[in-house]
């Protein structure tokens, strides 16, 4: 009897257990599989995953290309694909290996216990993609795979993305709930990835898959399948207005001069679109937005000297006195001592290309007895009173912009500075609280080598669907402020082109002998640090055919300093010797 009662026993305990295995079966397979246990496990897609080897072949983020058409900082590379079982397949494989820079025996070793597919770039052609899919062998193909280029290049224009699940499903509400963006999409954080992020933010990769068994073999009757989103228009491509070749020659000069902190601007004179920007430092790779390393060229700077520029068009503009009138030029700037440059007597035409302080000092301080807002009027006609990057509603994105960090510049941050002669004169030659963006320095140039019309600065001409056709077009922007005098822009005209050729202008040494005829203005402004100095050089070119504008500053430079000078140079030879090969300098 005891021993029946024991069997009995057990028996009750294996039913018990047996019951307990089925139920949990049950609620694995039949009433949680979409969602088991506290962590809301798909079990399904889990399985899927599981069995399932893949390669992205494009994380499906839209594309940047430049103003001709070319893939900006992304690349399509050849690469040939190999799935694991191939390791198997020795016939196959000797075949596939016939083609390509390797011997079987390697990519026997290389697919050795390999869980994912094995992908082969290197030495790869475009020739061997398609002698590879001519075999037609199952677990090898040839594919462009969209990589990253040079994550430096433009790297401030371009600007950096990074995963934020949280921000994206802030700012993606909506589409996050349809379906149509996963929350750990890569998502634009600076430069033009950030501002154009809701054109460009990707849904839905595509991929090579292949289903396999536990054994690593692939599942009877399944081939590799292609995925991608459904949708025929994405992912777009933005039209930038980046000119490659000018860019490289941009990033070649600052390399070369060694500059740390500061950058350059280069802009069709003709649209104002951007055509290269630099800025220094740049930040480290795992790290874009480290504070300090922000694009500088679109944060207001001490421009020094440059803004004697705006100065000298209010003083032109309203003909304040200037007609053969002489300047001691050999006192201060408060006229209450001597100046260390000496310069002796000077006509207003001289002060400027020698850029004496003390005539623009006395000038601002004779215009503002008669109107306290002077510099405002004339700084909003040259574009340096607003932020200048294009902006306009587009779709259902108000005030969209293309510099979204761009900042406003700073002519007097104290309002009774307007009454104070000493405060009065620093800011007549882009000292005290005078900050100036590069970027508006830039337009400023632009404006005046086109005679004076105003227009926004682009960062794009328009964004694309993926079959070519137009999704949006940013048009060229006029400002609607009122313009210079036609009188007033030829007179900054011959007073910006006498800074580089008239012998004693402060331009003469370096760029009287460059290829192309230069007009501008350089700039020494003091820092808060006595040792320390912005030094700018801004200007257009050629001088009689204006077609580019371009401002290098160096934000920590020592007195001595001439690194923009000699940048500015070399950038204006490589340009020249760009666009006549025939005529290349030393040629």
């Amino acid at each position: 009897m005891k021993y029946s009662k024991r069997l009995y026993q057990i028996a009750i305990i294996f039913i018990l257990i047996l019951v307990v295995l089925i139920g949990r079966l049950a609620q694995i397979q039949l009433i949680e599989p979409l969602s088991f246990s506290k962590h809301q496990v798909n079990l399904i897609e889990a399985s899927v995953n599981q069995r399932t080897h893949s390669v992205a072949l494009d994380d499906g983020r839209g594309k940047l290309n430049d103003r001709f058409g070319e893939l900006l900082h992304e690349i399509h590379v050849p690469a040939i694909i190999l799935f694991p079982f191939l390791y198997e397949e020795k016939e196959k494989l000797t075949k596939v290996a016939e083609i390509l820079p390797i011997s079987s025996y390697e990519l026997e070793s290389q697919l050795t216990n390999q869980s994912k597919p094995l992908v082969l770039r290197d030495k790869i052609t475009s020739e061997m993609i398609d002698e590879v899919n001519d075999l037609k062998i199952q677990g090898a193909y040839g594919q462009m795979l969209t990589t990253d280029g040079d994550p430096e290049f433009a790297f401030h224009f371009i600007g950096a993305i990074r995963q934020n699940p949280n921000l994206v499903k802030k700012r993606y509400k909506d589409r996050v709930e349809k379906g149509l963006i996963h929350p750990h999409s890569m998502m634009g954080v600076s430069g033009l990835q950030y501002a154009f992020d809701p054109f460009l933010i990707s849904e839905g990769e595509s991929k090579l898959i292949y289903h396999v068994q536990q054994s690593g073999r692939p599942l009877f009757g399944l081939d590799v399948k292609y995925t991608a989103p459904a949708n025929p228009y994405y992912p777009v491509h933005l039209q930038t207005t980046l000119d490659q070749q000018a860019q490289t020659i941009l990033e070649d000069a600052f390399n070369q001069a060694n500059i740390t902190k500061g950058g350059a601007v280069l802009l069709d004179v003709e649209t104002s679109d951007m055509l290269g920007m630099i800025s220094r430092p740049l930040p480290p790779k795992k790290d874009p937005e480290k504070p300090g390393t922000e694009n500088a060229m679109l944060l207001p700077q001490t421009p020094g000297s440059i803004f004697k520029i705006v100065t000298a068009a209010a003083a032109i503009e309203r003909n304040h006195n200037i007609e053969g009138r002489k300047f001691n030029c050999s006192q201060n700037t408060y006229n209450d001592g001597v100046e260390a440059r000496e310069l002796g007597i000077l006509s207003f035409e001289e002060s400027f290309y020698q850029s004496c302080n003390y005539t623009f000092a006395t000038l601002l301080n004779e215009m503002m007895e008669q109107d306290a807002k002077v510099l405002d009027q004339y700084g909003e006609m040259l574009g340096l009173t607003k932020r200048v990057g294009w902006t306009d509603d587009v779709f259902h994105l108000e005030d969209f912009r293309h510099y979204p960090t761009e900042r406003k510049n700073t002519l007097w941050a104290d309002e009774t500075d307007r009454h104070v002669s000493r405060a009065i004169s620093q800011t007549a030659i882009g000292q005290l609280n005078v900050q100036l963006s590069p970027i508006s320095v830039a337009n400023m140039m632009a404006t005046i080598a086109r005679g004076g019309e105003q227009k926004q600065v682009r960062a794009a001409q328009s964004v694309l669907y993926k079959n070519g056709n137009t999704l949006v077009e940013f048009e060229e922007k006029e400002s609607q402020s009122e313009p210079l005098s036609h009188y007033t822009i030829k007179k900054l005209q011959s007073l910006l082109t006498g800074v580089v050729q008239n012998p004693k202008g402060t331009g003469y040494p370096s760029f009287h002998n460059l290829p192309w005829g230069i007009a501008g203005k350089s700039g020494t402004a003091e820092k808060g640090d006595k040792s320390v100095y912005n030094k700018w050089f801004t200007g257009y070119f050629p001088a009689n055919n204006p077609k580019y504008a371009l401002v290098v500053v160096d934000l920590e430079a020592d007195s001595s300093s001439t690194s923009t000078n000699k940048v500015f140079a070399q950038i204006v030879e490589q340009l020249y010797s760009l666009e006549h090969p025939d005529r290349a300098l030393g040629n």
